[in-house]
Formats: structure tokens, C-alpha cells, sequence
């Protein structure tokens, strides 16, 4: 004989907390945040041409400050929406920098790594 009740109310969402519907602009985001990892790692290799060649000019250390702040920017905006965040960020950026065709597959995710890297110690020096 089954004893389990059969008017049981859940306490569980209907949907898990963790799942958020995807709207049609998600993938806008998705892209956007690839176009400033892409751009973000693209100046990384600027800068270490820049470095290697006797110095780092001013323009493209504040070109890539500018580019860090709005990549912290746009972390801390998705971060509660996107947990996945950092793999988004690392699939879309290494997509950019495919797209133009003028990196291999391998140097695009090292400087796509470089440049999460960076971001990644921005957000723990925010956070202490």
C-alpha cells in the first residue's frame, strides 16, 4: 500500500534558479562580450610587439585600460545572469579573433587566456 501523501505542495521553483530563460538579445550580449575579449586579446599582442620592440607607448597602455574597464564592466553586469561566464567570454573572444583570420587557433586562445587572466586579477584586487 502506497502512503505517500497525494496533496503535497513543492517548495522548488519551476523552473531552477540557476536556469534563466534566454531572451533574443542574449546572444547580442554573448557576441559584444567576445568582440571586447577579441579586442582586449588583440591589444595584449600589441603590447607585447610594443614591449619586445624596446617600450610600451602610451596609447596602447590607454587603450588597454580602457578596454580592461569595460571588460570588468561587463563581468560584473552578466556575472549573476551568466555563472558560466568565464567560458562564454573565452569561446566568443577566441571566435572574434578567428573571424578576421589573423591568428591561428593556438595563439588566439593563449592571448584569449592572457587576457581572462588579467580580468580575473582585477576582479580578486576589487574584491580584497
Amino acid at each position: 500500500m502506497d502512503q505517500s501523501p497525494t496533496n503535497v505542495t513543492s517548495l522548488e521553483p519551476a523552473t531552477p534558479t540557476a536556469v534563466k530563460n534566454t531572451t533574443k538579445s542574449a546572444i547580442f550580449l554573448e557576441h559584444h562580450l567576445g568582440a571586447l575579449v577579441g579586442a582586449t586579446a588583440a591589444m595584449i599582442a600589441e603590447a607585447a610587439g610594443e614591449y619586445e620592440n624596446g617600450g610600451l607607448s602610451s596609447e596602447v597602455r590607454g587603450r588597454g585600460g580602457e578596454l580592461l574597464w569595460e571588460l570588468f564592466k561587463l563581468r560584473n553586469f552578466m556575472i549573476a545572469d551568466w555563472p558560466n561566464f568565464y567560458h562564454i567570454a573565452k569561446k566568443r573572444g577566441v571566435e572574434a579573433l578567428q573571424a578576421y583570420d589573423v591568428v591561428n587557433p593556438a595563439t588566439a586562445n593563449m592571448l584569449v587566456d592572457a587576457a581572462l587572466a588579467i580580468l580575473d586579477k582585477i576582479v580578486r584586487d576589487e574584491a580584497n
